[in-house]
This record gives structure tokens, C-alpha cells and sequence, in this order.
């Protein structure tokens, strides 16, 4: 079983006026690196996912960050794009 992970994308590949980034990594130790940057700055969450402590913080962390973009997207979406 391949327990590694390895997925980076840019968020707006077509842009020229932003960098930014995101890369998810998996090492074969277990540890990880989620990674978001842009151009001037960013943010690396960090963990292991050796322990089940580890790996519910992971997860928690993944649900707690996709409940802020969500929350961050619809508030675009409900003041900006459909007004």
C-alpha cells in the first residue's frame, strides 16, 4: 500500500497578476505538509499522521479549513457575483 500523497496546483493558472499556490504532500514517514502561498506570503500546516491523535487533528484541520473557504466563497458569491 503507497501511503504517500503529492498534489500541487495553482489557483489561477491563467493569471498574470497572482502567483498562488497550493501543495499537499505525504512523506513516507508519515508526516505532512499542506502549503498555501502566494506571491508575498503563506501558510504551512504541519503533522503526523503516525498516531490517531495525529491523524484526527489532520482531518479536523482539512474540515475546519474547507468550512472557512466555503463560508469565504459564499459571502463572494452573495455580495459580489449575485447582487
Amino acid at each position: 500500500m503507497n501511503n504517500t500523497y503529492n498534489k500541487k496546483n495553482f489557483l489561477l493558472p491563467k493569471s498574470i497578476n497572482s502567483m498562488a499556490a497550493y501543495h499537499a504532500k505525504v512523506y513516507e514517514d508519515g508526516t505532512y505538509r499542506f502549503r498555501i502561498h502566494d506571491c508575498i506570503t503563506g501558510v504551512c500546516l504541519r503533522g503526523d499522521l503516525n498516531t490517531n491523535e495525529g491523524v484526527q487533528e489532520a482531518y479536523n484541520k482539512a474540515e475546519a479549513l474547507i468550512e472557512g473557504l466555503q463560508g469565504f466563497k459564499d459571502f463572494i458569491f452573495q455580495n459580489y457575483i449575485n447582487n
